[in-house]
């Protein structure tokens, strides 16, 4: 979903091309050339990074989806079955994420669409698309900020991670979370309009002033402070486990209930301290472009450095829209508990062995075990 600011963009870059194709035509009025030349020539890479750049924002939220929507759906199908032993505040978190990311990455294929114009829609329907557009992936990116601060919770404070981050709480926190950013975005039902060239994109009378408010509000809310948060938390996390790992081990000897139960934990530690660390690399690009992008193409009608703008925006923009598909793979990559309950799914949760009695072999069959996830 672009913000307010991304397709604002698209204003000054019409613009600069309108005033380009007037000063060919004064050009070549007073020359040799054919009138009928109204457009410059562009050198070869402009055309192939608007090739490049067209072909991302048409198709790749369509690999996004062919990639992440069923893997989400998977992911929620196997949390369900990893909580009917133990409902816990990990599981619910990632459940909810899975819907949220789902839910982004519709609401991306629909701006899409949209965009294309593929579909008519109205002044309402486009701040309602873009209210939700932008606080659904607003809130995914949160709740890895909460997964994060309950992990954290979780190594410091094992024996009391119960206390303080009980399933009423966390589902107090992430409703808490969400009507924060729906506060933030709420401004949209006032500000957003349609305009048949550019879709969904702000009123006129706010571009001078809400515009830059606007697009850094959006871009820090999106992604400057879950970024801040998850890298800061992470890097505890990891200083904690390296920290109390040999003291751990000490304590738990000849306790195998505890052992295990700790084992499990560091398993889930460390399955979504990976997810944080894959979101803080695909979205510290867009971090990167949102600071920049004020200084880049001072020059208007300098279409070259526009072209390249318009690129790099377009790039950080489908890799941080990345994060709403890959947690799947991840999860299945990182996790042994998620990978035997994922695999469970196609084999009725029983392995055949092979057994000799009396001379004669049998076949018999043993439930998977258990094991931490």
């Amino acid at each position: 979903m672009e913000t307010c600011m991304e397709i604002s963009e698209k204003e000054p870059d019409i613009m600069a091309n309108t005033t380009l194709q007037a000063l060919v035509k004064d050009v070549y009025g007073n020359s040799t050339l054919s009138p009928a030349v109204t457009t410059p020539i562009y050198p070869p890479e402009f055309y192939a990074l608007n090739s490049v750049t067209n072909f991302l924002n048409t198709f790749y939220i369509w690999v996004i989806f062919a990639v992440g929507f069923p893997g989400n759906v998977l992911s929620v199908v196997v949390i369900i079955r990893m909580s009917r032993q133990r409902l816990a505040t990990s599981f619910l978190y990632v459940a909810v994420l899975s819907i949220v990311d789902n839910l982004a990455i519709i609401l991306k294929i629909i701006f899409n669409q949209s965009h294309q114009k593929k579909f008519p829609i109205d002044e309402t329907g486009c701040q309602f698309l873009t209210f939700f557009g932008l606080t659904c992936p607003a809130f995914a990116n949160w709740i890895l900020i909460i997964i994060s601060a309950e992990r954290l919770t979780a190594v410091a404070f094992p024996m009391k991670v119960g206390l303080i981050w009980s399933l009423k709480k966390a589902t107090g926190i992430m409703v808490g979370v969400f009507l924060f950013l729906a506060l933030i975005h709420s401004h949209i039902f006032a500000t957003v309009t349609h305009y048949e060239s550019y879709t969904c994109t702000v009123k006129g009378a706010y571009h001078q002033y809400l515009i830059p408010f606007w697009y850094f509000t959006s871009a820090t809310i999106y992604s400057f402070i879950p970024a801040v948060s998850i890298i800061i938390f992470s890097t505890l996390i990891v200083l904690l486990l390296r920290r109390y790992s040999k003291q751990r081990r000490r304590i738990s000897v000849g306790e195998p209930a505890q052992t295990e139960a700790q084992r499990q934990e560091r398993q889930i530690t460390i399955m979504l301290v990976i997810l944080a660390v894959v979101f803080v690399i695909l979205t510290i690009p867009r971090c990167v472009y949102v600071i920049l992008q004020l200084n880049m193409c001072p020059d208007e009608r300098d279409y070259m450095c526009v072209e390249r703008k318009k690129f790099f925006d377009s790039i950080t923009t489908q890799l941080a829209d990345t994060n709403h598909a890959i947690n799947f793979y991840l999860y299945f990559l990182s996790g042994r508990k998620f990978r035997e309950e994922f695999m469970k799914l196609f084999r009725c949760g029983r392995v055949p062995y092979m057994e000799v009695t009396n001379g004669s072999t049998q076949v018999s069959e043993i439930p998977v075990a258990e094991s931490g996830m």
